[in-house]
């Protein structure tokens, strides 16, 4: 059979939208029939999701890889240090698109390398001794002052295509004010599991968006398992742990263990307005007596929760339903 190839016309559906490229194709010389080449059909889906990754400004595999080698760090201690499996990375470096959160925090990491060191600290346990070496080695760690300066510069860049929408209150992200909010809580619960603090911060802020139509911190919350948390939360944690404004303790009793944060700084009132100090006075009195389980379960009950898919950001045009709101 001879052959030649020709460039064609193709449309595929990456998650759900259609995308038109221009390859090419191997036909039937005598026939004009297309015959099967795997490696231009190949070519041509990674065409079609290189234009996708362009079109919404996806990370590309190449650049996955140049962010995880400038850390020094195989695939397995890159993954630990996201919180991610290995399986997910070595997806993502051959050909797969990220998820949207995940492909936030990749493009972070690639435009500030300081991004990694609250996510560092919270995971270097689990890293091997080899990874550990390397991201010290490529990145140092310059401890508490460095994380300061993090906290001062923010991860606010992380937040920056959502600021003043809905998905943050219709103000920008203040990871000097979310840090102190969280301050805030910490000092007034005693033990304050992470769960516990995650609702916390949730009520305040779409409290405050009922009542003011703007939210106090300017995060975002997405809905997991458990109930709304911070996007992100983990990193954002990280990074006051970072930079020693809070520290997580470890409690055993008979075979349960769970952990908590106690605070390391002082709360700083100025930050915030009247009505956001009320706001979070309110959401405290509220709830300072309830279990983590059970005001898991109170935020089971919101329509923010119940609307939502699983890790999908929460409008806070949900705020007006709050069952807080209504009750009595």
């Amino acid at each position: 059979m001879r052959t030649e190839v020709k460039p064609i016309d193709e449309t595929y559906t990456i998650r759900g939208e259609k995308v038109d490229v221009v390859t090419s194709a191997r036909f039937d010389v005598d026939s004009g029939e297309q015959v099967f080449d795997e490696k231009l059909d190949n070519q041509a889906i990674l065409s079609a999701f290189d234009k996708y990754r362009g079109n919404h400004g996806i990370i590309s595999p190449e650049r996955i890889k140049r962010v995880r080698h400038s850390f020094g760090l195989s695939q397995r201690d890159f993954a630990t240090l996201l919180g991610w499996s290995a399986t997910t990375i070595a997806t993502y470096e051959t050909g797969s698109l990220p998820s949207v959160a995940n492909n936030k925090i990749l493009l972070a990491l690639e435009t500030d390398p300081d991004v990694a060191q609250p996510l560092y600290d919270t995971s270097k346990e689990a890293m091997t001794e080899r990874g550990k070496a390397a991201f010290e080695e490529n990145v140092g760690t310059s401890g508490v002052e460095q994380s300061k300066k993090l906290i001062e510069k923010g991860i606010n860049a992380l937040f920056t295509d959502i600021n003043y929408s809905e998905f943050s209150g219709y103000s920008a992200f203040d990871l000097k004010k979310f840090s102190n909010m969280v301050l805030y809580f910490v000092i007034n619960v005693p033990e304050l599991t992470k769960t516990k603090l995650n609702k916390l911060l949730f009520y305040a802020d779409f409290t405050h968006f009922a009542r003011n139509t703007v939210s106090i911190s300017g995060v975002s919350y997405a809905r997991l398992p458990h109930g709304p948390v911070p996007d992100q939360y983990s990193l954002l944690y990280g990074a006051m742990e970072s930079a020693d404004l809070i520290v997580e303790k470890e409690i055993s009793a008979g075979q349960y263990d769970w952990s908590y944060y106690a605070p390391n700084a002082d709360f700083n009132a100025t930050l915030f307005s009247k009505e956001e100090l009320a706001v979070m006075r309110d959401t405290l009195e509220h709830f300072k007596d309830m279990t983590a389980k059970s005001i898991a379960a109170f935020s089971h009950k919101e329509e923010a929760w119940i609307d939502n898919e699983n890790a999908e950001l929460i409008s806070y045009d949900y705020a007006n339903s709050l069952t807080i709101l209504n009750e009595g």
